[in-house]
Protein backbone atom coordinates (compact mmCIF):
# COMPACT_ATOMS: atom_id res chain seq x y z
CA UNK A 1 0.00 0.00 0.00
CA UNK A 2 1.26 3.40 -0.88
CA UNK A 3 1.35 6.35 1.56
CA UNK A 4 -1.12 8.38 -0.32
CA UNK A 5 -3.79 5.48 -0.50
CA UNK A 6 -4.59 5.72 3.59
CA UNK A 7 -5.88 8.69 5.48
CA UNK A 8 -4.18 9.54 8.91
CA UNK A 9 -5.88 11.25 11.69
CA UNK A 10 -3.28 10.36 14.17
CA UNK A 11 -2.18 13.79 14.95
CA UNK A 12 -5.63 15.86 15.26
CA UNK A 13 -6.93 12.53 17.55
CA UNK A 14 -3.11 13.31 19.97
CA UNK A 15 -3.58 17.05 19.72
CA UNK A 16 -7.57 16.91 20.88
CA UNK A 17 -6.34 14.82 23.70
CA UNK A 18 -3.35 17.37 24.95
CA UNK A 19 -0.76 14.24 24.13
CA UNK A 20 3.35 14.84 22.81
CA UNK A 21 4.30 12.50 20.29
CA UNK A 22 6.57 11.08 23.13
CA UNK A 23 3.60 10.69 25.64
CA UNK A 24 1.54 8.88 22.97
CA UNK A 25 4.63 6.16 22.46
CA UNK A 26 4.88 5.54 26.11
CA UNK A 27 1.00 4.47 26.39
CA UNK A 28 1.13 2.04 23.07
CA UNK A 29 4.77 0.67 23.43
CA UNK A 30 7.33 2.39 20.25
CA UNK A 31 9.59 4.80 19.71
CA UNK A 32 8.57 8.37 19.14
CA UNK A 33 10.00 8.49 16.14
CA UNK A 34 7.70 5.44 15.21
CA UNK A 35 4.68 8.09 16.12
CA UNK A 36 6.02 10.60 13.81
CA UNK A 37 6.81 8.49 10.58
CA UNK A 38 3.39 7.14 11.53
CA UNK A 39 1.54 10.85 11.59
CA UNK A 40 3.75 11.89 8.69
CA UNK A 41 2.50 8.82 6.55
CA UNK A 42 5.90 7.31 6.09
CA UNK A 43 4.70 4.46 8.21
CA UNK A 44 1.84 2.13 8.32
CA UNK A 45 0.64 0.85 11.63
CA UNK A 46 0.38 -2.87 12.45
CA UNK A 47 -3.16 -4.33 13.27
CA UNK A 48 -1.91 -4.41 16.88
CA UNK A 49 0.00 -1.16 17.20
CA UNK A 50 -3.55 0.53 15.45
CA UNK A 51 -5.59 -0.95 18.03
CA UNK A 52 -3.83 0.46 20.80
CA UNK A 53 -3.82 3.64 19.55
CA UNK A 54 -7.28 3.36 19.32
CA UNK A 55 -7.75 2.39 22.34
CA UNK A 56 -5.74 5.26 24.18
CA UNK A 57 -7.73 7.37 22.21
CA UNK A 58 -11.32 5.66 23.04
CA UNK A 59 -12.12 5.79 19.33
CA UNK A 60 -12.23 2.62 16.63
CA UNK A 61 -9.41 2.11 13.98
CA UNK A 62 -11.54 3.65 11.41
CA UNK A 63 -11.54 6.77 13.29
CA UNK A 64 -7.49 6.71 12.76
CA UNK A 65 -7.13 5.70 9.41
CA UNK A 66 -9.40 4.97 6.21
CA UNK A 67 -8.30 4.24 2.82
CA UNK A 68 -8.18 7.57 0.54
CA UNK A 69 -9.12 5.58 -1.82
CA UNK A 70 -12.90 4.64 -0.53
CA UNK A 71 -15.70 5.56 -2.52
CA UNK A 72 -18.25 7.75 -0.89
CA UNK A 73 -21.62 6.97 0.70
CA UNK A 74 -25.08 7.26 -1.00
CA UNK A 75 -27.29 9.40 1.58
CA UNK A 76 -30.97 10.22 1.33
CA UNK A 77 -30.68 14.51 0.73
CA UNK A 78 -32.98 15.94 3.05
CA UNK A 79 -35.12 18.83 1.28
CA UNK A 80 -33.61 21.99 1.70
CA UNK A 81 -35.07 25.75 2.73
CA UNK A 82 -34.58 27.99 -0.92
CA UNK A 83 -31.13 29.50 1.45
CA UNK A 84 -29.47 26.64 1.61
CA UNK A 85 -30.42 24.45 -1.87
CA UNK A 86 -27.32 25.34 -3.49
CA UNK A 87 -24.54 24.58 -0.58
CA UNK A 88 -22.64 21.48 -1.12
CA UNK A 89 -21.52 21.10 2.55
CA UNK A 90 -23.82 18.24 4.93
CA UNK A 91 -24.44 17.12 8.03
CA UNK A 92 -24.48 13.41 7.66
CA UNK A 93 -26.54 10.67 10.20
CA UNK A 94 -27.64 7.04 9.84
CA UNK A 95 -31.53 6.85 10.49
CA UNK A 96 -32.80 3.76 11.03
CA UNK A 97 -30.61 1.65 8.20
CA UNK A 98 -30.08 4.56 5.72
CA UNK A 99 -27.25 7.49 5.75
CA UNK A 100 -29.34 10.81 5.32
CA UNK A 101 -27.64 14.48 4.39
CA UNK A 102 -29.14 17.71 5.37
CA UNK A 103 -27.39 20.50 3.70
CA UNK A 104 -25.59 23.30 6.06
CA UNK A 105 -25.26 27.11 5.69
CA UNK A 106 -22.58 28.71 3.41
CA UNK A 107 -21.35 30.36 6.62
CA UNK A 108 -19.42 27.63 7.96
CA UNK A 109 -20.42 28.17 11.74
CA UNK A 110 -21.62 24.63 11.38
CA UNK A 111 -18.38 22.18 10.82
CA UNK A 112 -19.78 19.85 7.79
CA UNK A 113 -19.71 15.58 8.07
CA UNK A 114 -19.38 15.81 3.85
CA UNK A 115 -19.52 17.16 0.98
CA UNK A 116 -21.94 16.26 -2.19
CA UNK A 117 -20.30 15.19 -5.29
CA UNK A 118 -23.20 14.36 -6.81
CA UNK A 119 -27.01 14.52 -6.77
CA UNK A 120 -29.44 11.62 -8.60
CA UNK A 121 -32.63 9.38 -8.27
CA UNK A 122 -34.36 12.95 -6.70
CA UNK A 123 -33.81 12.20 -3.21
CA UNK A 124 -30.22 10.57 -3.52
CA UNK A 125 -27.08 12.04 -3.39
CA UNK A 126 -23.54 11.01 -3.37
CA UNK A 127 -21.41 12.19 -0.17
CA UNK A 128 -17.73 12.37 0.30
CA UNK A 129 -17.57 11.72 4.11
CA UNK A 130 -15.09 13.88 5.89
CA UNK A 131 -14.61 11.73 9.06
CA UNK A 132 -14.72 7.60 10.29
CA UNK A 133 -17.89 6.39 9.26
CA UNK A 134 -18.26 4.74 12.46
CA UNK A 135 -17.38 8.62 14.04
CA UNK A 136 -20.44 9.30 11.66
CA UNK A 137 -22.76 6.84 13.24
CA UNK A 138 -22.85 8.72 16.63
CA UNK A 139 -24.29 11.97 15.29
CA UNK A 140 -28.19 12.42 16.29
CA UNK A 141 -29.72 15.03 14.26
CA UNK A 142 -32.07 16.99 15.45
CA UNK A 143 -34.08 19.17 13.93
CA UNK A 144 -35.98 22.46 15.89
CA UNK A 145 -35.86 25.97 16.56
CA UNK A 146 -35.20 26.20 20.03
CA UNK A 147 -31.51 28.15 20.41
CA UNK A 148 -31.01 25.99 23.34
CA UNK A 149 -30.11 23.16 21.17
CA UNK A 150 -26.74 24.72 20.57
CA UNK A 151 -25.73 24.48 24.28
CA UNK A 152 -27.33 21.11 24.37
CA UNK A 153 -25.20 19.50 21.41
CA UNK A 154 -21.96 21.20 23.26
CA UNK A 155 -23.00 19.48 26.54
CA UNK A 156 -23.50 16.24 24.71
CA UNK A 157 -20.28 16.55 22.99
CA UNK A 158 -18.52 17.21 26.07
CA UNK A 159 -20.02 14.70 27.97
CA UNK A 160 -19.78 11.63 25.66
CA UNK A 161 -17.59 10.04 23.76
CA UNK A 162 -20.09 7.36 21.52
CA UNK A 163 -22.35 10.57 20.61
CA UNK A 164 -22.45 13.94 19.40
CA UNK A 165 -25.68 16.05 18.60
CA UNK A 166 -26.58 17.71 15.16
CA UNK A 167 -28.48 21.00 15.78
CA UNK A 168 -30.89 21.48 12.23
CA UNK A 169 -32.77 24.47 12.33
CA UNK A 170 -36.18 24.37 11.38
CA UNK A 171 -39.47 25.24 12.51
CA UNK A 172 -41.81 23.00 14.51
CA UNK A 173 -43.97 21.92 11.18
CA UNK A 174 -40.84 21.80 9.18
CA UNK A 175 -39.07 19.49 12.14
CA UNK A 176 -41.85 17.46 12.62
CA UNK A 177 -42.40 16.41 8.63
CA UNK A 178 -38.41 15.80 8.77
CA UNK A 179 -39.53 13.11 11.53
CA UNK A 180 -41.94 11.80 9.72
CA UNK A 181 -40.38 11.46 6.49
CA UNK A 182 -37.26 9.56 8.92
CA UNK A 183 -34.72 12.54 7.72
CA UNK A 184 -33.41 13.08 11.76
CA UNK A 185 -33.77 10.89 14.66
CA UNK A 186 -35.30 13.85 16.83
CA UNK A 187 -37.70 16.66 16.37
CA UNK A 188 -38.13 20.06 18.45
CA UNK A 189 -42.16 20.91 18.84
CA UNK A 190 -43.71 24.22 20.27
CA UNK A 191 -47.24 24.51 20.13
CA UNK A 192 -48.78 28.36 20.01
CA UNK A 193 -52.04 26.83 20.22
CA UNK A 194 -52.69 26.81 23.85
CA UNK A 195 -53.01 22.57 23.26
CA UNK A 196 -50.56 21.40 25.90
CA UNK A 197 -49.79 17.69 26.93
CA UNK A 198 -52.71 16.94 24.58
CA UNK A 199 -52.17 18.57 21.61
CA UNK A 200 -48.46 17.78 21.24
CA UNK A 201 -49.47 13.84 21.64
CA UNK A 202 -51.47 14.12 18.82
CA UNK A 203 -48.96 15.97 17.15
CA UNK A 204 -46.15 13.55 17.88
CA UNK A 205 -48.51 10.47 16.66
CA UNK A 206 -49.22 12.16 13.48
CA UNK A 207 -45.94 12.09 12.73
CA UNK A 208 -44.96 8.95 13.57
CA UNK A 209 -47.91 6.60 13.60
CA UNK A 210 -47.99 3.15 14.65
CA UNK A 211 -44.92 3.92 17.20
CA UNK A 212 -44.53 4.20 21.00
CA UNK A 213 -42.83 7.64 21.27
CA UNK A 214 -41.21 9.91 24.18
CA UNK A 215 -42.10 13.52 24.45
CA UNK A 216 -38.81 15.15 26.50
CA UNK A 217 -39.15 18.58 27.84
CA UNK A 218 -36.49 20.79 26.43
CA UNK A 219 -37.77 24.25 28.57
CA UNK A 220 -40.54 26.27 28.74
CA UNK A 221 -40.60 29.89 27.32
CA UNK A 222 -42.62 32.83 26.85
CA UNK A 223 -43.22 33.72 23.67
CA UNK A 224 -44.53 36.90 22.01
CA UNK A 225 -44.17 40.38 20.20
CA UNK A 226 -40.13 41.64 19.62
CA UNK A 227 -40.18 45.30 19.41
CA UNK A 228 -37.22 47.80 19.46
CA UNK A 229 -35.61 49.07 22.79
CA UNK A 230 -38.14 51.43 24.18
CA UNK A 231 -41.33 49.91 21.98
CA UNK A 232 -41.03 53.33 20.04
CA UNK A 233 -44.08 52.37 17.55
CA UNK A 234 -45.68 51.81 21.38
CA UNK A 235 -46.92 48.38 20.33
CA UNK A 236 -48.48 47.40 23.64
CA UNK A 237 -50.44 43.53 21.71
CA UNK A 238 -51.56 41.93 18.70
CA UNK A 239 -54.33 44.31 18.20
CA UNK A 240 -51.68 46.62 17.00
CA UNK A 241 -50.07 44.34 15.07
CA UNK A 242 -52.59 46.00 11.91
CA UNK A 243 -51.50 49.86 12.32
CA UNK A 244 -50.37 50.87 8.82
CA UNK A 245 -46.89 50.80 7.76
CA UNK A 246 -46.26 48.68 10.53
CA UNK A 247 -43.20 46.12 9.28
CA UNK A 248 -43.88 42.52 10.80
CA UNK A 249 -41.29 39.75 10.68
CA UNK A 250 -42.53 36.37 8.81
CA UNK A 251 -41.22 32.99 9.79
CA UNK A 252 -41.94 30.38 7.34
CA UNK A 253 -45.38 28.64 7.00
CA UNK A 254 -45.71 25.92 9.74
CA UNK A 255 -44.16 27.61 12.28
CA UNK A 256 -45.22 27.82 15.38
CA UNK A 257 -44.72 31.56 15.33
CA UNK A 258 -46.25 32.27 12.59
CA UNK A 259 -49.07 29.95 13.35
CA UNK A 260 -49.06 32.53 16.89
CA UNK A 261 -48.73 35.34 14.80
CA UNK A 262 -51.67 34.94 12.81
CA UNK A 263 -54.12 33.20 15.56
CA UNK A 264 -53.97 36.52 17.81
CA UNK A 265 -53.95 38.84 15.01
CA UNK A 266 -57.13 37.51 14.08
CA UNK A 267 -58.42 36.84 17.59
CA UNK A 268 -58.04 40.91 17.56
CA UNK A 269 -60.25 41.33 14.30
CA UNK A 270 -57.38 41.92 12.00
CA UNK A 271 -55.57 40.17 9.28
CA UNK A 272 -51.58 39.72 9.68
CA UNK A 273 -50.07 41.48 6.77
CA UNK A 274 -48.64 38.73 4.32
CA UNK A 275 -45.66 40.92 2.63
CA UNK A 276 -42.36 41.49 5.45
CA UNK A 277 -39.24 40.25 5.56
CA UNK A 278 -38.13 36.53 5.89
CA UNK A 279 -36.62 35.32 9.47
CA UNK A 280 -35.07 31.69 9.82
CA UNK A 281 -35.26 31.50 13.53
CA UNK A 282 -35.99 33.82 16.98
CA UNK A 283 -32.49 35.02 16.69
CA UNK A 284 -33.33 36.66 13.42
CA UNK A 285 -36.09 37.78 13.96
CA UNK A 286 -34.84 40.02 16.66
CA UNK A 287 -31.92 40.88 14.78
CA UNK A 288 -33.91 42.15 11.67
CA UNK A 289 -35.91 44.26 14.45
CA UNK A 290 -32.26 45.81 16.06
CA UNK A 291 -30.97 46.40 12.42
CA UNK A 292 -33.97 48.48 11.70
CA UNK A 293 -34.97 46.12 8.54
CA UNK A 294 -38.58 45.73 10.51
CA UNK A 295 -40.64 47.06 13.67
CA UNK A 296 -42.01 44.39 15.26
CA UNK A 297 -41.91 39.93 15.33
CA UNK A 298 -42.90 37.33 17.31
CA UNK A 299 -40.10 35.40 18.93
CA UNK A 300 -39.29 33.49 22.22
CA UNK A 301 -38.35 36.19 24.83
CA UNK A 302 -34.47 35.31 25.29
CA UNK A 303 -33.72 36.59 21.51
CA UNK A 304 -34.86 39.86 22.38
CA UNK A 305 -33.13 39.86 25.58
CA UNK A 306 -30.06 38.48 23.59
CA UNK A 307 -30.44 42.05 21.25
CA UNK A 308 -31.58 44.46 23.97
CA UNK A 309 -34.83 44.53 22.69
CA UNK A 310 -38.05 45.44 24.48
CA UNK A 311 -40.51 42.00 24.22
CA UNK A 312 -44.31 42.23 24.62
CA UNK A 313 -45.71 38.45 26.17
CA UNK A 314 -48.25 36.58 24.49
CA UNK A 315 -48.35 33.55 25.50
CA UNK A 316 -46.09 30.18 27.63
CA UNK A 317 -45.13 27.36 25.49
CA UNK A 318 -43.27 24.47 26.03
CA UNK A 319 -40.78 23.27 24.05
CA UNK A 320 -41.18 19.60 23.80
CA UNK A 321 -38.61 16.55 21.77
CA UNK A 322 -40.71 13.71 19.86
CA UNK A 323 -38.34 10.38 19.86
CA UNK A 324 -39.46 7.26 19.19
CA UNK A 325 -38.69 5.06 22.06
CA UNK A 326 -37.60 2.42 20.62
CA UNK A 327 -34.67 4.76 19.25
CA UNK A 328 -34.27 6.88 22.36
CA UNK A 329 -33.55 3.18 24.27
CA UNK A 330 -29.97 3.10 22.21
CA UNK A 331 -27.05 4.93 22.07
CA UNK A 332 -26.38 7.56 20.02
CA UNK A 333 -29.82 8.86 21.39
CA UNK A 334 -30.10 7.80 24.87
CA UNK A 335 -27.32 9.90 25.37
CA UNK A 336 -29.33 12.80 24.65
CA UNK A 337 -31.99 12.34 26.71
CA UNK A 338 -29.27 11.54 29.80
CA UNK A 339 -27.73 14.91 29.06
CA UNK A 340 -31.53 16.58 29.22
CA UNK A 341 -32.15 14.84 32.65
CA UNK A 342 -28.96 15.94 33.81
CA UNK A 343 -29.15 18.61 37.10
CA UNK A 344 -26.17 20.42 35.83
CA UNK A 345 -28.29 21.13 32.53
CA UNK A 346 -31.28 22.44 34.27
CA UNK A 347 -29.10 24.41 36.53
CA UNK A 348 -27.72 26.10 33.55
CA UNK A 349 -31.19 26.42 31.99
CA UNK A 350 -31.94 28.58 35.24
CA UNK A 351 -29.17 30.66 34.86
CA UNK A 352 -30.15 31.63 31.08
CA UNK A 353 -32.48 34.09 30.56
CA UNK A 354 -36.23 33.75 29.43
CA UNK A 355 -36.27 30.16 29.64
CA UNK A 356 -37.27 27.76 32.90
CA UNK A 357 -35.54 24.98 32.66
CA UNK A 358 -37.32 23.41 35.98
CA UNK A 359 -39.04 20.78 33.69
CA UNK A 360 -35.96 19.72 31.81
CA UNK A 361 -35.55 16.38 31.05
CA UNK A 362 -39.22 15.29 31.71
CA UNK A 363 -40.85 12.48 29.78
CA UNK A 364 -44.17 11.55 28.67
CA UNK A 365 -44.81 8.47 27.14
CA UNK A 366 -47.30 8.78 24.15
CA UNK A 367 -48.56 5.34 23.33
CA UNK A 368 -48.67 3.82 19.71
CA UNK A 369 -52.57 5.02 18.95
Amino acid sequence: MTDNQLRNRVRQHRKAEGLSQHALAEAIGVSRQAIHAIENGAQVPSTSLGLRMARVFGCDVEDLFSLASDPGIRARLAPAPPALAAGSRVALGMVGERWVAHRLPSHGMTAADGILTGEADGADAEVMPLAGLSQLKRNVLVAGCAPLLGAVSHRVGRRFNDARVTWLRAGSGRAMKMLSAGLVHVAGLHLSSGGGENGTAAAARRALPGQTLLVVNLTRWRQGLVVAAGNPRGIGGAEDLAAPGLRIVRREEGSAAQALAARVTEAAGSVLPADGPMAQGHAEVARMIRWGAADVGVAIESAALAEGLDFVPLTEESFDLVVSEKLAKKAPVSRLLDALDDPAFRTEVSHLPGYDGSMSGQVTTVEAA
